[in-house]
Formats: structure tokens, C-alpha cells, sequence
């Protein structure tokens, strides 16, 4: 899956578990964090709104989040039926096939 694909499903999961990205921003920080410090709560909130709009943000970050969405008790009373996805590499795959594949998650990404 793509950076632009994960972003809308982010942004999706907020709306559909009626998150702000100030209290997603919370559950964030208490997920990366011990301490209880409001101020570094609101910078949080501040990047995690850049990093769902810029095309640059990492894949891995927007993974930590969805994994933290998923984890949410209101996320699995959803019964949302999604399985997160994720790339395994296999030797038992050649380069060309595994790029072929790539290819082809990519194109069905935009189709969504």
C-alpha cells in the first residue's frame, strides 16, 4: 500500500470512530510515551495533521498509527472486516515476480 492510500484510511478510521486528531494525538502519545505532557500532546497533534497530508511521510509512521487505531476497543466494536496487509518477503519469490506484484497492489490501491 502506498503513503496516499493509508493516509485516507487514517483519515477514514477518525472520521468512523469519531476521533479528532487532538484525541487520536492523545491515545498517540500515551501509546509512545510514560509521561503526561499536554504541550508535547498538541505538537503531536500538530505533526500527525502535516503527516496525513504530505506525500513524503513514511509509510512505518502511518503504520504505528493504524496500528494504534486497530488496538482501539471502539476500532474492533466496528467490525470493520480489514485485514492490515503487509509485505513478507519470500526467497521462494524472483525479483521479477515480487516487482510484478508490487506493481500490480499498487494499481488495486488506486482503485479503492
Amino acid at each position: 500500500m502506498g503513503t496516499e492510500v493509508k493516509q485516507k484510511q487514517i483519515k477514514e478510521l477518525l472520521q468512523k470512530l469519531n476521533l479528532s486528531i487532538n484525541k487520536f494525538a492523545g491515545l498517540v502519545y500515551e501509546a509512545l510515551y510514560d509521561d503526561d505532557d499536554k504541550e508535547a500532546e498538541q505538537k503531536l497533534a500538530e505533526n500527525i495533521k502535516k503527516q496525513l497530508q504530505r506525500k513524503t511521510t513514511k509509510e512505518e509512521v502511518l503504520d504505528s498509527y493504524l496500528d494504534i487505531l486497530a488496538e482501539q476497543p471502539s476500532y474492533q466494536a466496528l467490525n470493520l472486516d480489514k485485514v492490515r496487509s503487509q509485505f513478507v518477503n519470500h526467497s521462494c519469490l524472483n525479483d521479477d515476480i515480487t516487482m510484478s506484484l508490487t506493481e500490480l497492489s499498487g494499481e488495486l490501491d488506486k482503485l479503492i
